[in-house]
């Protein structure tokens, strides 16, 4: 299926926005090309173990849990050393896994996170020419294919007891940063040449002590609705429309809980917003590209008060949602209603998202197997894929040119059918 015709089967609306079309080979950004984990890849691999199927294994220096992005020759990924004092940005040939740059930031000062969530957990982005990272305080930074610095810049301290995760995106001329939890909470686009601020917008009424459970660490979703550009976010207490061209808000709709981790979710007209931590959940009716301000009573079509923890983000397939709660339940549900379809226990906690390709949806656990089963009204598993036992790990799969990308705590492997 084209990537036109993905993008209007998830965002057709009846004002008709629909996402321009993107280059299949290529996974810029966190959950590719679009952000939403869909692919129109044609030939991805459907078993594979750690030793079938595996183009090449190269070994990382720690642990981490933000995931790879592809363009080109190139894989990118984010680790950080084991006490976080270095935050660095690796990139590795695509053909031989050879790295071919590391290039790393000391951060000295304290800056906390939870054991399960190492620094350097947002994965990077790129435009094609430059590569962009965000290291909460450490930071956010730019560089040229070469591992040539651009541009550095300090957007101050960013503390919560489980650090962050939101990943950069990519707008126009522009990298959009969301900087949080903690007591400090903004939302921020740079110049991609200069670094320097186009807006910022000061969320801190958000804000919380380091040890409140309190914060988002989502990442935001950009999507066209009509001719009205919009950036997607779940935020404490609701879920917050902002316009990218300028950070002011747009329209929000109340019903989340204190915490969120999971992006939102678009398609078929309807979007979706998941709390995290045993939080509620709801799905409102897409507003028109001219509706503002509070559309919780005007738009908001279902609300269940309490699901289990969910940290990975799901999809949208027709008119059913796929996602996974942390400790392992992979749930179908109806789109217009919130009601579960099905359960599926995996037996493993899960923090990856799900991605769409193929009719395939693909999930990986935490130790290591990645689970293909199609878009059904009941669990179909096609394939069940495990790797060694020492590859546990929490990122997500980049799908680029026939390939898989998938980042564990110890290696990165490309996998990819046997020639």
């Amino acid at each position: 299926m084209s990537r036109l015709a993905l993008s209007l089967t998830r965002f057709f609306f009846l004002l008709g926005a629909f996402a321009s079309p993107a280059q299949a080979d290529n996974w810029p950004e966190w959950r590719g090309a679009d952000g939403d984990g869909f692919s129109d890849e044609s030939t991805v691999p459907l078993k594979w173990t750690h030793q079938q199927n595996v183009l090449w294994k190269t070994e990382l220096p720690a642990p981490g849990n933000s995931s790879p992005i592809v363009f080109g020759d190139r894989v990118f990924l984010t680790c950080a050393n084991d006490d976080g004092t270095e935050r660095s940005l690796m990139a590795f040939n695509r053909k031989s896994g050879a790295l071919l740059w590391k290039r790393s930031k000391r951060h000295l000062q304290p800056d906390p996170t939870h054991a399960t969530n190492p620094w350097c957990a947002p994965s990077p982005a790129t435009d094609g020419e430059s590569v962009y990272t965000w290291n909460g305080s450490a930071g956010a930074a730019a560089y040229d294919y070469s591992g040539k610095i651009l541009w550095q810049r300090d957007l101050g301290a960013f503390v919560h007891q489980w650090g962050h995760a939101s990943s950069p995106r990519l707008y126009k001329d522009t990298v959009i940063i969301f900087g949080g939890p903690g007591p400090r909470v903004l939302l921020t686009a740079l110049d991609k040449r200069t670094g320097k601020t186009v807006w910022q917008e000061d969320l801190s009424q958000l804000g919380s002590e380091p040890q409140e459970l309190k914060g988002s660490f989502a990442t935001p979703f950009i999507w066209q609705n009509g001719k009205r550009t919009e950036l997607l976010l779940p935020l404490p207490g609701y879920l917050a429309s902002f316009d990218p061209d300028s950070g002011k808000e747009i329209w929000r709709c109340d019903g989340l809980g204190s915490l969120s981790y999971s992006d939102a979710l678009l398609g078929q007209g309807m979007i979706l917003a998941f709390s995290g931590f045993k939080g509620p959940s709801f799905g409102m009716r897409a507003p028109g590209q001219n509706e503002r301000g509070n559309l919780t009573k005007s738009h908001r079509v279902w609300f269940n008060e309490a699901s289990e923890q969910r940290v990975g983000s799901g999809v949208i397939i027709g008119d059913r949602f796929y996602i996974c709660g942390r400790k392992g339940p992979l749930k179908c549900g109806d789109l217009s209603t919130g009601e579960i379809i099905w359960t599926h226990d995996l037996g493993e906690q899960a923090w990856s998202a799900i991605s769409y390709v193929q009719n395939r949806l693909y999930l990986t656990d935490q130790t290591g197997v990645t689970y293909i089963f199609k878009p059904e009204d009941h669990f179909d598993l096609i394939e069940r894929n495990t790797l060694a036992k020492e590859d546990r790990g929490n990122a997500t799969i980049a799908f680029s040119d026939g390939q898989l990308f998938l980042r564990t705590h110890r290696h990165l492997y490309a996998i990819e059918n046997a020639r």
